[in-house]
């Protein structure tokens, strides 16, 4: 079977994981001394939950290491069920041990008299929690205190099996549809219990802002931040030249500096675009890879996300929203009142626009008065097919 060269979509692991070698040991340094929380910020397809994967493989023999993915929260219920879920599963992949959790997930289904016959027999925090669930079922307590019986859970359990534990919630702007209930009852859980750490990942400069960065904010300073950037080029460009040639593929350096010019040091996008460009050696059989063979797989790239991108494009943003994407796709950088000359509209009337789509990631602000799109991919898009 032809070795792997590159793995497109989902999280990767070494060797495809690649450039984080600072972040990894700063941040598993706050891991394993409980030091302090940390937040993970940057646009999607930049790698934040692959970062969080890969620090989960390192310290996970000495750390209850338990990932949320808050997308698939869709209401408070679901807040207790996934948390209490994962963390259990954790305890169970780092100790080896099977069974908890499966006796444990009788609370949500089934007839209550065995669900509690079967919690019965874990005992102890795990018993306790389950208890709680099953008063919510008879609608003896409501939403709120399941989120406040979520937490002290979570530290029950910490003190019950003498655990260092971290919960990871991944996308964790997806919290902020409950109403800053969770960041609210967070707050007075949150240093209670020095065995328990939280990273909180995801793409929102705003909630960023209104939940850790505002003096009146739930967690106010209760975090330290971390910024996830593109590749460096110099790795993104060692990556796909190592991976090729292990096929016995030759690449040239003007074509690895158009890869990385191209994809912006995306991580997602250089591996997508190098699979594309080792297909189609493969098929063509082809031992040099030139940038004119880099422009072709590109605009294949392009092709394969139109469908995406389009539906991005038409779905996720207002009217004025879009002109200011028309405008920034023609130069990879513009100042704020060239972007407001070609609109013909005073530069104050951007305002709400440009600040949601720099909340969203969607551009940045690289100086005063200068903005970008931050996916240079999707930059090339909206060029190729809506400037058209």
């Amino acid at each position: 079977m032809t070795e792997q060269v590159f793995i497109v979509g989902g999280e990767v692991e070494p060797p495809f994981f690649i450039g984080r070698d600072e972040e990894i040991k700063k941040i598993k340094l706050d891991i394993l001394s409980s030091a302090q929380n940390n937040i993970i910020i940057g646009p999607r397809r930049m790698g934040k939950t692959s970062l969080l994967r890969n620090l989960k493989k390192i310290v996970k023999d000495h750390i209850v290491f338990a990932i949320i993915n808050c997308r698939e929260i869709t209401s408070l219920t679901d807040f207790f069920k996934i948390t209490t879920r994962y963390l259990i599963t954790a305890y169970e992949d780092k100790h080896k041990k099977k069974g908890i959790y499966q006796r444990f997930s009788q609370v949500f289904k089934g007839k209550i008299t065995s669900a509690y016959s079967s919690i019965a027999e874990i005992r102890g925090s795990v018993e306790y929690v389950g208890g709680i669930y099953l008063k919510f079922r008879d609608d003896e307590i409501n939403e709120l205190e399941l989120i406040t019986a979520t937490f002290e859970f979570i530290e029950q359990f910490a003190n019950e099996k003498n655990e260092h534990i971290l919960i990871a919630f991944d996308e964790f702007q997806e919290l902020n549809r409950f109403n800053g209930n969770i960041f609210n009852v967070m707050k007075s859980r949150m240093d209670s219990i020095p065995d328990v750490r939280y990273i909180f990942s995801g793409s929102s400069i705003s909630l960023l802002h209104d939940v850790f960065l505002k003096p009146d904010s739930p967690l106010y300073l209760m975090a330290a931040k971390w910024q996830l950037n593109p590749i460096k080029e110099k790795y993104v460009k060692k990556f796909i030249k190592n991976r090729l040639e292990l096929q016995d593929i030759q690449i040239t350096d003007q074509a690895l500096t158009s890869i990385n010019k191209l994809t912006g040091g995306f991580p997602f996008y250089f591996q997508k675009l190098g699979f594309i460009l080792y297909q189609n050696a493969i098929l063509e059989k082809k031992i040099n890879i030139d940038n004119k063979d880099v422009e072709i797989a590109f605009c294949a790239m392009l092709d394969e996300f139109d469908s995406e991108f389009e539906a991005r494009y038409i779905d996720k943003f207002s009217e004025q929203q879009k002109k200011i994407l028309k405008i920034l796709s023609k130069e990879k950088y513009r100042r704020l009142s060239h972007i407001a000359r070609d609109i013909e509209t005073p530069s104050s009337s951007l305002s709400t626009s440009m600040r949601d789509l720099n909340n969203s990631m969607t551009i940045e602000k690289l100086k005063e008065g200068w903005y970008g799109i931050t996916d240079n991919v999707f930059r090339i898009w909206l060029k190729k097919n809506i400037l058209q």
